[in-house]
């Protein structure tokens, strides 16, 4: 077995890393999503709403929202949304800016929703942005 000459290789560009822009963040929820988050989250006070994007999904990004006890503040904006605590990691936030968050009800169970003035196109799920 010979070893490969590093020489025949193709050559490849140098990989680029993109930092995203980091912004001031407003987001909005509608009743429905403030009723449902209230419920999940009960009296628990120290309890938050993570929202932020993950890489993937038909589109390119996809949305993430967890409920989450407490995050580190240095790398997430910290907002209060009608009363409810919310976290937006900070390389999310431009591609967040704006969002509003629903619930809807479906016939197979509901879901949130975010609609999203930042995204110039989504999949047919509505959960994947590009």
């Amino acid at each position: 077995m010979s070893e490969m000459d590093c020489e025949t290789c193709p050559s490849t560009s140098p990989l680029q890393v993109v930092i995203p822009e980091t912004k001031e963040i407003s987001l909005t929820l509608t009743q429905k999503a403030k009723n449902m988050l209230i419920d999940v989250m009960g009296d628990d006070s120290d309890s938050a709403l993570l929202v932020d994007v993950l890489s993937g999904g038909c589109s390119g990004y996809k949305y993430d929202l967890q409920i989450i006890e407490s995050v580190d503040g240095d790398e997430h904006f910290e907002l209060f949304v009608d009363d409810i605590h919310v976290y937006v990691p900070k390389t999310a936030s431009s591609l967040l800016d704006g969002v509003e968050i629903d619930y809807e009800e479906k016939l197979m169970g509901g879901g949130f929703k975010l609609n999203n003035p930042n995204a110039s196109k989504s999949c047919g799920c509505g959960e994947s942005f590009r």
